[in-house]
């Protein structure tokens, strides 16, 4: 083994042991259930940060009741938490199976990466039932008929990906890429919402708390995938590498269809004009960054490969690297 590789894979390996480490204090998951009955609802709080609408500055958006604009933001809330959910289950969960089950033959941190990633398991998983209690919790305390969708574009769009693969080492890396992707970009969504302490007193606890395991998750794939990439083809790396980048498109898709049922339900005024007038994507900006940081990081970066979004031309490329 050359010394440069040597050095690499015990970098890895040191940072996935502090990883598992600070699991031990730091996850949610090992500091007991939560307990929302002790937080009284404000109704005059909203449970949703307004600045993260992707029509935020519509102008039938300024100009409807507050009351149904309030309720509008309870079912931000419903939409978030559900996508959580999906992404959680459908997404994330598959891919930390593979790697749990059957790491890959030539990785020498075959035990870290199983210790790490069971433990960012048992954290996906109290993220669904912290997401389930949490939402159910506003649904409650406002009177609000539960939103029942299940068409989130960016879990189409990874089964159709899967379908498309011909061979179970693509089909490994898609789940693989479309997660480490997804763990990554969740930290910027969550960002602003965890540090948004004019929401309802329960929804930032709660979004605080997941974003406190989405940034440590965020590093655990980060250093799995630098290690996993050591022993991939060149193939297979520009197979995960865009992967990873398509990924940004679909993460970033503002799930028009979920705000319509959502709109529905409210009868908020002109919400047709709303959404034929609001783009399909949102923030994506910020999420090409990180992912191009991401990109860097576990060594996949290619200069000459750019970023191809759903965005206006003017807009439409980014370097795929700093």
């Amino acid at each position: 083994m050359a010394y440069s590789e040597a050095v690499r894979e015990d970098s890895v390996a040191t940072m996935l042991q502090r990883l598992s480490a600070l699991w031990q204090t730091r996850a949610a998951v090992n500091q007991g259930p939560s307990d929302y009955a002790g937080l009284v609802l404000d109704p005059e709080k909203h449970d949703f940060s307004e600045s993260l609408l992707p029509f935020k500055d519509h102008q039938a958006w300024l100009s409807a009741p507050p009351a149904l604009k309030s309720q509008c933001l309870s079912y931000a809330w419903g939409i978030y938490n559900l996508k959580t959910i999906y992404i959680e289950c459908d997404i994330v969960t598959p891919a930390c199976e593979d790697l749990i089950k059957a790491p890959p033959s030539f990785t020498k941190n075959r035990e870290l990466i199983q210790d790490v990633i069971s433990e960012a398991l048992l954290d996906e998983a109290l993220h669904t039932r912290m997401s389930i209690g949490a939402c159910n919790y506003i649904y409650r305390e406002r009177g609000l008929t539960p939103l029942d969708f299940e068409d989130f574009n960016l879990v189409r769009w990874r089964d159709e990906a899967l379908s498309k693969c011909g061979a179970e080492w693509e089909r490994r890396l898609t789940r693989f890429g479309i997660a480490c992707a997804s763990e990554t970009l969740i930290t910027d969504y969550l960002k602003t919402m965890a540090e948004d302490q004019s929401i309802q007193a329960i929804c930032h606890q709660v979004t605080r708390t997941h974003a406190v395991d989405e940034w440590s998750h965020s590093s655990v794939f980060s250093f799995v995938a630098a290690d996993l990439v050591h022993g991939l083809s060149q193939g297979e790396r520009q197979h995960l590498r865009e992967i990873i980048l398509k990924t940004v498109q679909l993460f970033a898709n503002n799930e028009l269809g979920a705000w319509r049922s959502a709109f529905e339900l409210v009868g908020l005024p002109n919400y047709e004009a709303i959404l034929n007038e609001t783009g399909d994507s949102n923030e994506i900006g910020v999420y090409t960054d990180s992912v191009e940081a991401l990109i860097e990081r576990i060594g996949l970066a290619d200069r000459s490969v750019r970023i191809a979004t759903s965005l206006p031309a003017s807009q439409a490329v980014a370097e795929a690297t700093s």
